[in-house]
C-alpha cells in the first residue's frame, strides 16, 4: 500500500515549492495533492478576472469544490480518499479521513489543526517506504534538503541519501 506523506505550508508559493521538490524526487504534478479550507483557497489562489491561474496547481484549484459538511477543498489523488470517506460516512472531519489513509492519530490531529488555521496541506502517496522517508525530509525542511540534479539514469531522490 502506498504511504501518504504530508507537509503543511502557509502560502501558495510555499505549496508550489513543495510540489516542485516532490516532482524533483521523481513524482508527477498529477501525483501531488493540496487540501485547504475554502477561505484559504480564496486567499491564496484567487484569480480576480476569472482566467485560469498560471501557477502549478492553477486549473486543479480553480476547478476544485468545497467538500460538503467538511468545509475544505481538495485537489489531486487525495480527493479519492476524501470521496471514499464521505461515501463511507466517516465522521470526525479531516482527522478521521487522514487516520483511515494511514496517518498516525497525533499527526492527523496536527494536520487538521493546521488546515483549520489556514495552512495548506501538500501530500503525495510515496511509492515505497524508502521514498516516504526521503519525502518526509523534503517536506519537513526544504533548506536542509535542497533538490540537486539527478545523476543520469537514476531518479533524483537518490541524491538525498
Amino acid at each position: 500500500m502506498a504511504k501518504l506523506v504530508i507537509g503543511l505550508v502557509q502560502t501558495r508559493d510555499e505549496a508550489e515549492a513543495a510540489a516542485e521538490r516532490i516532482i524533483d524526487c521523481g513524482y508527477t504534478r498529477q501525483e501531488v495533492s493540496l487540501l485547504m479550507t475554502d477561505a484559504t483557497r480564496h486567499r491564496c489562489f484567487r484569480v480576480p478576472d476569472g482566467t485560469p491561474p498560471a501557477h502549478t496547481f492553477g486549473a486543479a484549484i480553480a476547478m476544485s469544490a468545497v467538500v460538503p459538511d467538511l468545509e475544505f477543498v481538495v485537489a489531486g489523488p487525495l480527493a479519492a480518499v476524501v470521496a471514499s470517506a464521505v461515501c463511507a460516512r466517516i465522521t470526525g472531519g479531516l482527522r478521521e479521513i487522514l487516520i483511515t489513509a494511514g496517518v498516525p492519530e497525533r499527526w492527523a490531529e496536527r494536520y487538521e489543526a493546521g488546515v483549520k488555521q489556514g495552512r495548506i496541506l501538500v501530500s503525495v502517496f510515496a511509492h515505497s517506504e524508502r521514498e516516504a522517508g526521503v519525502l518526509h525530509r523534503v517536506l519537513e525542511d526544504p533548506d536542509m534538503y535542497p533538490v540537486r540534479p539527478a545523476s543520469p539514469g537514476r531518479p533524483s531522490y537518490h541524491t538525498f541519501i
